[in-house]
């Protein structure tokens, strides 16, 4: 009976992707693997008031967005999860949350944007225990802006671990990254041109780590590293 659902939401997803370009999932339970691919015009994949929502372990999400407004708005609870954004021109902005309302574990999200807006939103365990998260986002030329909030309050598991980078190269440049929480904490952030400004918070009862590259243009830099 689950199987032949699925199957008729991914009629229907393909149809969306094909004439609207829409598309809303709603998905609970182990073993999803899809693959978005949208070209052109509006390129939804969930919106602000309607997020597509995925609920289960062992998920495998793979979006591509190519020309236009690309907006992706997500939320996801699980365990070893993967998630692989890529968007192209134009508007892009994308919100993913991991962990809001549930326990999660073993996530991955990796994101490339080239071009165009660019504002992302990573939210990592706002409410409840999110343990082992590597976030990876590269941006490359136009008005970037990327916002990771990770909160490991609810978790006080001693080998859990958060590693993120982020790659910026062109453009406008903004990065806010706050981490708190029980949890060890790496952060790394290559920038190359353009008008910068990066503010990095760690604060939590583990060890943490910042690495910071940065190559020309405005600068504007704060770290702050709490026990």
């Amino acid at each position: 009976m689950k199987k032949g659902i699925l199957t008729i939401l991914a009629y229907f997803v393909m149809c969306g992707v094909s004439y609207a370009s829409d598309v809303y999932i709603t998905q609970s339970g182990a073993s999803l693997t899809a693959n978005i691919n949208q070209d052109g015009q509006t390129n939804k994949f969930g919106d602000a008031t309607t997020a597509v929502t995925l609920t289960g372990d062992n998920q495998t999400l793979d979006i591509d967005q190519i020309g236009n407004t690309n907006t992706i708005a997500a939320s996801v609870v699980g365990a070893t999860q993967t998630f692989t954004l890529r968007q192209e021109g134009n508007s892009n902005t994308s919100t993913v949350s991991v962990g809001s309302n549930s326990a999660s574990a073993d996530n991955s999200i990796i994101q490339t944007i080239t071009g165009s807006s660019n504002t992302t939103t990573v939210n990592v365990g706002s409410s409840a225990s999110t343990d082992d998260a590597d976030i990876d986002i590269v941006a490359t030329g136009d008005s970037n802006t990327v916002t990771i909030n990770e909160n490991s309050t609810a978790s006080m598991v001693s080998s859990d671990k958060k590693v993120t980078a982020v790659t910026l190269i062109g453009s406008s440049n903004t990065v806010t990254s706050t981490h708190t929480g029980a949890a060890d904490q790496d952060t790394t952030l290559h920038h190359t041109g353009a008008s910068s400004t990066f503010a990095i918070t760690q604060g939590g009862a583990h060890d943490g780590s910042t690495v910071i590259t940065t190559v020309g243009s405005g600068h504007n830099v704060t770290v702050t590293m709490d026990d």
